[in-house]
């Protein structure tokens, strides 16, 4: 019989945060997740302690009081800045049972009353018979893939350079740890412009992520807070016009693990290997500079031509995350 506990993290005791740390670590393990948590007060003060307060919640599901899966319900804000609840689903058991939905099935119904709304995140489609049930619309969908760093052939990397910068040579590339004022209002543009060309639009909840210079400055302070670097790679051509960028993030208090995100050409500059002179520039830079693990992005699962070049570079399937919009 399944049961859905909540959870206080005040009033654990330090065999029960022992016991759900070795529950995560499952979990990493069966949906190949970066493993984030490095030991038990690692993980309650980077995991627990966000359970703490009114609007987030920790819940377990337990079969014969043994736990088997946890969920996690958050208030956080879809790309648009509307207020969004969501919650992220994981088993540390591979069987998933109609008696186990039957139990999330009530959890989902509640927060539904509550709210009319709610995002559900799932992995790898394992919860596709749950989801049926409702009126709903996915918002996002991504494969996710790591790069480790044993895996960078930098020799092929500056090779590559090489080469693509020689049949460019019309073309200039360009580093900055920081979307300055220079760049900005080119930035975003470009930003918006091959946004539009993404494959994640074609789904049916799909909400349009807005970047304005004005955001872009409030996200320049909050990595500077965060003691993050935006490692930015630009292309400009010969007007001095930003026509092609890759980013990828790394949170200097632990690089483990650097996040890279929206790598976009323009239309007009596309079939001149500009997507792999960026990776190359940008893991070559990663590679010498940076004491990481391994480099964590997301594609969607038909964006063929993102998922190419991230192959061509090394990276690897770990796994599917989905979300979910459920409506009363």
């Amino acid at each position: 019989m399944y049961k859905i506990y909540k959870i206080d993290p005040n009033n654990l005791t330090t065999n029960e945060i022992e016991n759900l740390y070795l529950i995560n670590k499952n979990i990493v393990k069966k949906y190949n997740l970066l493993d984030r948590f490095k030991d038990t007060n690692n993980y309650k003060d980077l995991f627990l302690s966000t359970f703490i307060g009114i609007d987030n919640e920790l819940f377990i599901l337990e079969k014969d009081s043994l736990i088997c899966g946890i969920l996690n319900y958050t208030k956080s804000a879809d790309w648009s800045g509307k207020e969004q609840y969501k919650l992220s689903i994981s088993f540390s058991d591979s069987i998933i049972d109609e008696a186990m939905l039957k139990s999330i099935n009530q959890l989902i119904e509640d927060k539904l009353d509550q709210h009319g709304e709610l995002a559900v995140v799932t992995y790898n489609n394992e919860l596709e018979r749950l989801i049926e049930r409702y009126t709903s619309k996915v918002s996002l969908r991504g494969n996710y893939y790591t790069l480790k760093k044993e895996d960078i052939d930098i020799d092929m990397l500056n090779k590559s350079i090489k080469e693509y910068e020689t049949k460019n040579h019309d073309l200039s590339i360009k580093y900055t740890d920081i979307i300055s004022e220079e760049y900005i209002k080119q930035y975003c543009d470009l930003f918006m412009e091959t946004m539009a060309d993404m494959t994640d639009s074609k789904e049916d909840g799909y909400v349009e992520y807005i970047i304005t210079p004005e955001k872009q400055r409030q996200i320049n302070d909050s990595f500077k807070k965060r003691n993050i670097t935006h490692n930015c790679y630009m292309i400009f051509n010969s007007s001095n016009e930003m026509i092609a960028k890759s980013n990828v993030s790394v949170n200097n208090n632990d690089p483990r693990f650097p996040y890279q995100f929206m790598i976009g050409v323009k239309r007009s500059y596309r079939g001149r290997n500009l997507g792999k002179l960026l990776y190359a520039s940008m893991y070559k830079g990663l590679f010498e500079n940076v004491a990481f693990d391994r480099v964590l992005v997301s594609h969607h699962p038909e964006n063929k031509p993102a998922i190419n070049i991230s192959k061509w570079v090394g990276y690897k399937f770990n796994y599917l995350e989905t979300i979910h919009v459920l409506y009363k």
